[in-house]
């Protein structure tokens, strides 16, 4: 069984803090003691972290990775590596395969809104995407609506697209508002006694525009003057301009520890997102027994459940309106925190681990 190994693509894992990072980071970990020395992961030599405002070294490294190494050079180090299957987790991948294959596609956001990506990323998605999906032996995705995205938009056999939900790490627990670590988190970032959290990448498909104008309706309104929103997250793509709103404090990425606490000091966490494959703030925050209020499109009503407020992400005044059911009902909160903390204990690591292993050792030859 020893020269059954696998190949994971860990590349991705090293661009940025994003969903797809720790997707990559954390099913590694998990898949580490199952699989042992038969797990070799690889990446490409030009994976470096990206800043939003991309250099020309960024823009190199990014053709090298889109060109080189996604299309020949991580099948030739999975072969240096003696694989005999090669798991892609970065949503691309070669569109001819020469080795038995396993697609991770999270979502199909650069095809359905290929405005909000950048200008070359949208063009070699569009170009490589489709094929390599199509010539991957199977492809793994995070929630059901993902899937029935792919099988209708990429003309994908449903029998070839298996949903593994991601987990949430155990870090995410819930922290007191008035514990000593709560107010050490507090007086540095210098933040208020109540505020509502929003957690992501600055871009234009969270849907921050419209989630800063509910909050500043509700700061007019009877009730909800008080509101505050605290985001946390890096710069992504076309994030100028964003954060200059009343009312609203931008953190910029926030080490782990320190956002277990903020989601433990939140009222509430929105995450009115467009699409997503699957919406990791929205477990984290359940993880944390801080209520949620998101989005009733894609894969977030399948995520959240029983246990959020779900909104119409394009219209503001529902927006607002969720932000303001959990804001002035102390009641409601406590009732969703407890469903969420009772819903996010299926979403485990080591379970997604032992999905995704149990689908290699159907594949390896």
């Amino acid at each position: 069984m020893s020269e059954r190994r696998v190949a994971l693509d860990v590349t991705v894992a090293r661009l940025g803090r994003a969903g797809p990072h720790v997707y990559v980071t954390e099913l590694a970990r998990a898949l580490g003691p199952l699989l042992q020395d038969r797990l070799r992961p690889i990446a490409s030599r030009f994976a470096a972290p990206v800043d939003a405002r991309r250099t020309v070294g960024d823009r190199l490294r990014t053709l090298g990775r889109d060109l080189w190494w996604h299309q020949i050079g991580v099948t030739r180090a999975a072969r240096r590596a003696g694989a005999t299957l090669l798991h892609l987790p970065a949503g691309v991948g070669p569109v001819r395969r020469s080795l038995p294959t396993v697609l991770t596609v999270y979502d199909l956001n650069v095809l359905r809104f290929p405005h909000l990506f950048r200008r070359w990323f949208r063009h070699y998605a569009r170009a490589v995407l489709p094929r390599a999906a199509r010539s991957a032996d199977v492809i793994i995705t995070l929630s059901e609506a993902s899937k029935a995205d792919i099988v209708q938009d990429l003309a994908i056999p449903g029998e070839r697209v298996v949903v593994i939900p991601p987990g949430v790490d155990p870090s995410f627990t819930p922290v007191a508002a008035e514990s000593a670590r709560a107010q050490e988190v507090r007086r540095r970032y210098g933040l208020g006694s109540d505020f509502v959290l929003t957690v992501g990448s600055v871009e234009p498909r969270k849907n921050l525009r419209s989630l800063l104008e509910a909050v500043g309706r509700l700061r007019t309104r009877g009730g909800t003057t008080d509101v505050a929103l605290v985001h946390a997250g890096p710069e992504g793509w076309l994030a100028d301009g964003v954060s200059r709103t009343a009312g609203a404090r931008f953190l910029g990425y926030v080490p782990l520890p320190d956002l277990v606490a903020l989601y433990g000091m939140a009222r509430v966490c929105v995450y009115p997102s467009l699409y997503e494959g699957f919406g990791f703030p929205v477990v984290e925050a359940m993880a944390c027994g801080c209520p949620v209020v998101t989005s009733n499109v894609s894969s977030l009503p399948e995520v959240a459940g029983d246990a959020a407020v779900l909104v119409d992400p394009y219209s503001v005044d529902a927006i607002a309106g969720g932000i303001a059911t959990l804001w002035t009902d102390e009641g409601r909160r406590r009732e969703l925190s407890a469903r969420g903390l009772a819903r996010v204990r299926s979403f485990t690591w080591e379970r997604t681990a032992r999905e995704t292993a149990a689908l290699y050792e159907r594949l390896l030859p």
